[in-house]
C-alpha cells in the first residue's frame, strides 16, 4: 500500500512539474559595423542558449530573416503578391538583400546547418551534442548582410538606415515545441527573452537610434551637440567618414534588437515620471524636414507611457525612443524600447505615437505569439487607444457641412460591419498570414478591440482593470497564451466565459443587432447611424447623348453601407430636345446560401432612351427610342480560402428589348407615308465567368451562350496581363465566337440576325444588341461619335463600317487576338516630354469562316497595328491605327475621300469600368 501511495504521489509530481510554465533563454552579444556606401553589416554574435525547458535539444532552428529580401521565392515576397504588390518581385537586385558568411560554432565547436525544407530564411543548426534540461551552451558566429531598400520594415533609403530583424536568431521552443516562421510584412513575432550588449561601428557623423541604454558619454554630448546641427539642412550624396566611432547599448528582458542610423537626425529629449522614483529618458530623432510635424512629439509620448502604465502596469524600462523614418509607407512598427514612426498628417501624430509606444507593452513585455495570435497585441493596443483618445483628446471640433453631416463618426466600424455584411470577414483568432490585408486590418485591430469592450461589460469595469493588471504583472516578460488570459479572467470574474471567448472563432457581428430599422429620407446619400436607419435617398441626376442631348432628373436608392439585402435604384430623366421621359432603374434582392457563403443575387434592371433620331420632311426630329427590362439571377461562389484572389459567377440573363423603327409605304394614292412601329425581341444570355486578379499576371476569362429568335451565339473571351520587370506590361485578349443558325439559313433569316453576328471590328453602337454599353451616337455614321467602338468579338481598331458587308463579319465562327503593351521607357520618346503620356502599341490579329471559301473576300489572316492613348484608369481608350491589312487600306482609300487619317482613328468608353470597388476594394461589388 505504502509502494502503490509513493508511486502516485510521484506520478502526480511529474505531472505537475511538466504543466509549470517554463520558457527559454537567449543572451545576446553583438558587435556589428555599418559600411554606408555598399550598405552591408559585417557582425559576430555570440549567444548563450538556456534550456530552461524539461526536454533535450539537438538542433536549435535560426531565423536568418534578412534572406527574405534575397529572391522572389521567399514567403515575403508571395505574401506581397498575395497582397497586391509587385514591388519586391520586379526589385532590382542591387535592391535586394540578405545574409550569409555564417560560420556556426557551439561551445567552441564547428557546427553544421541544414537548409529548412521550405524558407530560405531559416536553418537547422545541428547540436554538436545534446543540450540537456536546464544547461546553456554558447553559439556564435560571424555574419554579413546585405540592406535592402526599404520594402517593408528593414533597410535603406539611401543613407537613412532601418537595422530591425538582422542578425541570426533562435526561433521559440516553447510547450508546443518549435516555432520556426518565416519573416513576413503582415506578421509579426514571436522570440526568447534575453539581455542585449550590443556594440555598433559607424561612420562618426551618423546618430544613431536603439533599444536600450546608450553606455557611452562621448556619443552623449555629441547628440546634444549645437555644432551637429549647423548644416543639416544640406544633404550630401552618398559618401563615408573616413572616421568611425563605436557605440554600444545594453538591455535586458528584451526579445529584440533594432536601431536606426541617419546623419541628420534632430535630438529632442525630455524625462517623463511615471512613478514615485521611476524616471523614463524619452527621445525623439527627427529628420530635419519633419521638424514642424513633430514639434509635440515627446509631450505625447510621455502622456503615453504615462497612461500605460497606470491603466496596465509601470514601464520596466528606463529609455523609449521615437525615430523618423523615410520608409516608403505611412505609420509606425514597434521594438522594444524604440519605435519607428512615418507620419503624414500633425492631426494623426499623437494616436499613432500612442499606439507605438503601447506596443512596449503589448508585443515588447507581454510576448504574446502574434503569428498565432494577432488580437492578443494589436487588438489589447487598439482598446487602449480608444481609451487614450476619449480619456485625452477633445472630439475635434468638425465644421458641420452638407457632407460632414452624412457621414459615420468612425469609418473603421463601418467598414468592419460592411466586409461583415459582405460574408468577407474572418475570425478574430486567425493566423496572422491567414488574414486578407484588409480583414488584418479591421478584424485582428478593430473588431478585437470590440471584443474586449464586450469583455469588459460582461466581467465590469472594476474585474476588468483588475484582470489587465494582473495579467500584466503574472505574464511580463513572458508569452502568454489566450488560454492563459482566459483562466485568469475566469478566476478573476468568478464567471464562465466560454461563450464570449467562443466569439474569438466565429465570423460575423459580435452582437446582431435584431432592432428594426427606421426609414429615414434623405438627400444624395448617407452614412450616419447606418444601423438605426434605412435610409431613402433623393439626388439631382444628369444625362448626356447625342440624341436626347441633356437629361435631368433625379435618383432615388437606398444605396448605403453596410448594403440592404434589398438595394434599389430609379432615376428618371427628363430630355431638353426630344421632351421624352428616360431614365433607368434597378432593384437587387441578394442573400447567402450555402455553408460557403455564395452570393444569390436576383435583379431587375430597366432603360430607355433615344437610340436614334429621324428628321422628316418637315424638318421635326423624330425620336426613335429603346425600352429595355432585364431580369436575371447571379450566384457569386465564395472562395474556399479567404486569401484566394479568384472569384467565379454564374449568370442567367434575360434582355426584352423593344425598339422604336422606321417603316416607309405609301398609299393607294401613292403618298410616301412614314410610320413608328415598335417591335420586340429577347435574348438569353448564361454566362460563367473566372477572374483572377491578383498582382501578378491576372486573368479573367468569360464563357458566354446566347440565344434568341432563331439563332444561337457562343463566345469565349480571356484576358491576361503580363506584367514587365521595369513596370507597365502587355494586355492579352483571345476571342472565340460562334454562330448557329437554329432555323434554316437564309437570306431572311440571316438578314433578321444581322446584328448578332460574329465581326472581327469591335462592334459600334447599332451593333450592341443588349444596349449594354453607353455610346455617345449609337446610331451615328458621322462625325467623332460615329468612331466609339465597344470591347467586344474581334475588337480590331479599324473597321469598314460604311461598306454594305463589313470586312471580317461572320455568321459562322471567328477567332481574334488583341495584344496591347506599354512602351519600354528606354525607348519611348515621349518621355523627355515634361508630361508623362500613356501612350501604348497595340496589334490586333484574326480570321473568320468566310475568309477560308473558295475565292475568298480577303486574305485568311487580317491584322491591324498601332498607337492606342490610354486615360482615366483605361476606362477612356483611343486608338490610332498605323499598319493594317490591305483589305482596309484599299477601303480607306476608295470609300474615306478626305480626312483619311482622322477617320481612321477610333475609341473605346468603358463606363461599366467605374465601379465603387475601383476606390473601395474592400466592398468587392
Amino acid at each position: 500500500m505504502k509502494k502503490i501511495l509513493f508511486l502516485l504521489i510521484l506520478i502526480a509530481s511529474k505531472g505537475y512539474s511538466q504543466n509549470k510554465y517554463w520558457q527559454q533563454q537567449t543572451d545576446f552579444s553583438i558587435n556589428v559595423s555599418l559600411n554606408d556606401t555598399a550598405h552591408v553589416l559585417n557582425g559576430y554574435e555570440k549567444i548563450k542558449y538556456y534550456n530552461n525547458s524539461p526536454d533535450t535539444l539537438r538542433f536549435i532552428w535560426i531565423h536568418l530573416w534578412p534572406n527574405a529580401y534575397k529572391n522572389d521565392r521567399t514567403a515575403f515576397a508571395e505574401q506581397e503578391l498575395i497582397n497586391g504588390s509587385t514591388n519586391f518581385y520586379f526589385s532590382k537586385e542591387k535592391d535586394r538583400g540578405y545574409i550569409n558568411q555564417l560560420n556556426f560554432k557551439v561551445d567552441g565547436i564547428n557546427a553544421l546547418t541544414e537548409d529548412h525544407p521550405l524558407h530560405q530564411d531559416i536553418v537547422k543548426l545541428n547540436l554538436p551534442k545534446p543540450l540537456l534540461p536546464n544547461t546553456n551552451t554558447l553559439i556564435e558566429t560571424p555574419f554579413r548582410v546585405k540592406l535592402p531598400f526599404t520594402f517593408s520594415r528593414s533597410g535603406h533609403i539611401e543613407q537613412n538606415y532601418q537595422i530591425t530583424q538582422w542578425y541570426p536568431k533562435p526561433a521559440v521552443y516553447d510547450k508546443d515545441g518549435w516555432h520556426p516562421m518565416p519573416y513576413l510584412d503582415q506578421g509579426e513575432f514571436y522570440a526568447e527573452f534575453g539581455n542585449y550588449d550590443v556594440k555598433i561601428t559607424i561612420p562618426e557623423n551618423y546618430v544613431v537610434a536603439a533599444t536600450g541604454d546608450l553606455q557611452d558619454e562621448s556619443e552623449k554630448i555629441f547628440l546634444k551637440s549645437k555644432e551637429r546641427y549647423t548644416n543639416f539642412k544640406k544633404p550630401t550624396k552618398i559618401i563615408s567618414s573616413t572616421t568611425t566611432k563605436t557605440i554600444q547599448y545594453i538591455q535586458n528582458n528584451v526579445h529584440d534588437f533594432a536601431w536606426f542610423a541617419d546623419k541628420y537626425f534632430v535630438v529632442k529629449s525630455d524625462t517623463a515620471l511615471i512613478e514615485e522614483n521611476k524616471i523614463v529618458q524619452v527621445f525623439s530623432y527627427i529628420l530635419p524636414e519633419n521638424l514642424s510635424l513633430w514639434e509635440n512629439s515627446i509631450t505625447y509620448a510621455k502622456r503615453s507611457l504615462q497612461s500605460k502604465s497606470k491603466w496596465i502596469g509601470n514601464y520596466p524600462y528606463n529609455t523609449v525612443s521615437l525615430v523618423d523614418t523615410r520608409t516608403p509607407y505611412e505609420g509606425g512598427m514597434e521594438y522594444p524600447t524604440i519605435t519607428a514612426i512615418k507620419g503624414g498628417l500633425e492631426s494623426d501624430m499623437e494616436i499613432l505615437i500612442n499606439h507605438e509606444i503601447g506596443h512596449n507593452w503589448f508585443y515588447g513585455i507581454l510576448a504574446t505569439n502574434e503569428r498565432d495570435n494577432p488580437w492578443m497585441d494589436e487588438g489589447m493596443n487598439t482598446y487602449y487607444d480608444k481609451r487614450y483618445y476619449k480619456t485625452y483628446l477633445e472630439k475635434p471640433k468638425v465644421k458641420e457641412t452638407f457632407f460632414t453631416r452624412r457621414m459615420p463618426e468612425d469609418f473603421e466600424e463601418l467598414f468592419l460591419k460592411t466586409t461583415i455584411a459582405l460574408k468577407i470577414d474572418q475570425p478574430i483568432n486567425t493566423n496572422a498570414e491567414k488574414f486578407t490585408e484588409e480583414n488584418y486590418n479591421l478584424i485582428a485591430y478593430e473588431k478585437a478591440a470590440q471584443w474586449l469592450v464586450l469583455l469588459e461589460k460582461e466581467v465590469g469595469i472594476n474585474n476588468f482593470e483588475k484582470l489587465m493588471r494582473q495579467y500584466y504583472e503574472t505574464w511580463k516578460f513572458k508569452h502568454p497564451t489566450k488560454e492563459d488570459f482566459k483562466l485568469l479572467a475566469e478566476n478573476i470574474s468568478g464567471k464562465d466565459l466560454n461563450i464570449l471567448f467562443a466569439k474569438l472563432e466565429q465570423k460575423g457581428n459580435l452582437v446582431e443587432n435584431n432592432s428594426k430599422k427606421k426609414i429615414k429620407f434623405g438627400t444624395l446619400f448617407n452614412l450616419k447611424e447606418a444601423e438605426k436607419y434605412n435610409y431613402i435617398n433623393i439626388a439631382p441626376a444628369l444625362g448626356i447623348n447625342y440624341y436626347d442631348k441633356l437629361m435631368i432628373g433625379a435618383t432615388i436608392h437606398n444605396y448605403s453601407l453596410p448594403l440592404n439585402k434589398f438595394n434599389f435604384m430609379v432615376s428618371p430623366m427628363y430630355s431638353t430636345t426630344t421632351k421624352k421621359l428616360n431614365g433607368v432603374a434597378k432593384f437587387t434582392y441578394s442573400h447567402f446560401v450555402g455553408k460557403q457563403n455564395n452570393k444569390l443575387s436576383i435583379d431587375l434592371a430597366g432603360s430607355k432612351f433615344t437610340g436614334a433620331s429621324f428628321k422628316d420632311a418637315t424638318g421635326k426630329q423624330n425620336p426613335l427610342q429603346f425600352y429595355k427590362i432585364v431580369p436575371s439571377i447571379k450566384i457569386n461562389f465564395a472562395p474556399k480560402n479567404a486569401l484566394s484572389s479568384i472569384t467565379k459567377s454564374l449568370q442567367f440573363k434575360t434582355y426584352f428589348i423593344t425598339e422604336t423603327n422606321l417603316n416607309f409605304t405609301r398609299d393607294a394614292f401613292g403618298v410616301e407615308k412614314i410610320t413608328y412601329p415598335k417591335t420586340n425581341r429577347y435574348l438569353n444570355q448564361l454566362q460563367f465567368s473566372v477572374e483572377n486578379n491578383r498582382a501578378l499576371y491576372p486573368y479573367n476569362t468569360k464563357l458566354q451562350a446566347e440565344q434568341g429568335d432563331g439563332f444561337m451565339r457562343l463566345n469565349f473571351t480571356a484576358n491576361q496581363f503580363f506584367n514587365y520587370q521595369n513596370g507597365g506590361g502587355m494586355q492579352v485578349r483571345i476571342f472565340a465566337g460562334k454562330f448557329i443558325y437554329l432555323q434554316e439559313k437564309n437570306f431572311i433569316n440571316a438578314y433578321k440576325t444581322d446584328i448578332y453576328h460574329l465581326n472581327l471590328t469591335g462592334p459600334r453602337g447599332f451593333e450592341d444588341y443588349t444596349y449594354s454599353n453607353y455610346f455617345a451616337g449609337r446610331n451615328n455614321f458621322e462625325g467623332f461619335a460615329s468612331q466609339q467602338l465597344m470591347n467586344r468579338d474581334g475588337f480590331f481598331k479599324v473597321g469598314t463600317d460604311l461598306l454594305s458587308n463589313k470586312v471580317g463579319k461572320s455568321d459562322n465562327w471567328l477567332f481574334a487576338a488583341n495584344f496591347s503593351t506599354t512602351i519600354p521607357d528606354n525607348v519611348n520618346v515621349l518621355n523627355a516630354l515634361p508630361i508623362k503620356i500613356p501612350i501604348k502599341v497595340f496589334v490586333d490579329m484574326g480570321t473568320y469562316a468566310e475568309a477560308w471559301k473558295t475565292n475568298a473576300p480577303t486574305s485568311k489572316f487580317l491584322f491591324d497595328a498601332g498607337f492606342q492613348l490610354s486615360l482615366f484608369k483605361n476606362i477612356l481608350n483611343i486608338y490610332i491605327p498605323v499598319v493594317y491589312s490591305k483589305v482596309y487600306k484599299d477601303y480607306f482609300k476608295s470609300t474615306i475621300t478626305e480626312k483619311k487619317f482622322q477617320k481612321s482613328i477610333s475609341f473605346n468608353l468603358d463606363i461599366n469600368k467605374i465601379r465603387l470597388s475601383t476606390f473601395l476594394p474592400q466592398l468587392n461589388f
